[in-house]
């Protein structure tokens, strides 16, 4: 064999080796199966004003997911998101932050399949008995989907559609939707009120402190090249509906701050 043989099947043996090098490094989780993410979310006698604003002061009392890693792996996410949460008697309230420099928002109906552009999702499981769970996604136009499941992926294929949240949401664009110019991204804040999971043979009302739910979010971000997604809790598979990894929510009481806040400017969801 000659020497010029050996070394292109030297280089070819590199780039095969690297390649299954990055595959494995890109695929193979970097967290517990058994663990998942836990978040203290506390109350407040002061709602949010959905306006898509994250920089209000009853924000700033909410404790913080911290940055959602890549789906599957769990390792770093191709782009940033986190989000807190806050709850009240009448409401769970979710506020996500997304980086994203290429907005894609084109549907505008409810209910149309917003996972496949720039969205933000919750999926929520408020008994945590992993037998029912809801989903509901808002995309930076503002547009609404959601749905509710039996049981993992049952109803096929999208779930009970005619199920509705009742969810107010506000949203705040850094950018223009669907045109080639750069963007910064997106907030979308979610209020949903409690009596919205309720199922028929489950009423639910405004659960007590120290109530814990699974849930997850996750936000979808369709980039110049494909579409990317980026979770709170790592799933572990090419697919978001895993109730065993959802992460808890654990419901606390006010801090001394929110509450004396709130006496100053009392509000409700608006």
């Amino acid at each position: 064999m000659s020497a010029a043989i050996m070394r292109n099947n030297r280089r070819g043996f590199l780039i095969l080796a690297g390649l299954l090098t990055a595959c494995t490094r890109d695929t193979e989780p970097s967290f517990h199966e058994d663990v998942v993410p836990r978040l203290a979310v506390m109350h407040t006698k002061r709602a949010p004003k959905l306006d898509g604003w994250l920089g209000e002061p009853v924000w700033s009392f909410a404790s913080a997911t911290g940055d959602f890693v890549e789906t599957r792996s769990g390792r770093d996410a191709p782009f940033r998101a986190s989000a807190k949460l806050l709850w009240d008697e009448g409401y769970l309230y979710v506020g996500v932050e997304v980086h994203d420099t290429f907005l894609r928002a084109s549907y505008t109906k409810h209910d149309d399949h917003l996972w496949e552009q720039d969205c933000v999702e919750l999926m929520i499981d408020p008994d945590g008995d992993g037998s029912g769970y809801f989903e509901i996604q808002v995309s930076p136009r503002g547009v609404v989907f959601d749905t509710r499941y039996d049981s993992r992926r049952i109803p096929g294929p999208f779930g009970h559609v005619d199920w509705d949240s009742s969810v107010r949401i506000g949203v705040s664009r850094r950018g223009h939707l669907d045109d080639s110019d750069a963007d910064d991204g997106y907030a979308i804040e979610m209020a949903i009120p409690w009596q919205a999971f309720s199922l028929r043979d489950k009423p639910l009302r405004a659960p007590a402190i120290g109530h814990e739910m699974r849930a997850n979010l996750y936000v979808m971000d369709l980039s110049e090249e494909r579409q990317r997604a980026a979770a709170w809790s790592p799933v572990g598979i090419s697919d978001f509906h895993v109730p065993h990894r959802f992460g808890i929510l654990a419901l606390q009481g006010a801090s001394s701050a929110i509450d004396a806040q709130a006496l100053e400017s009392p509000g409700t969801p608006h």
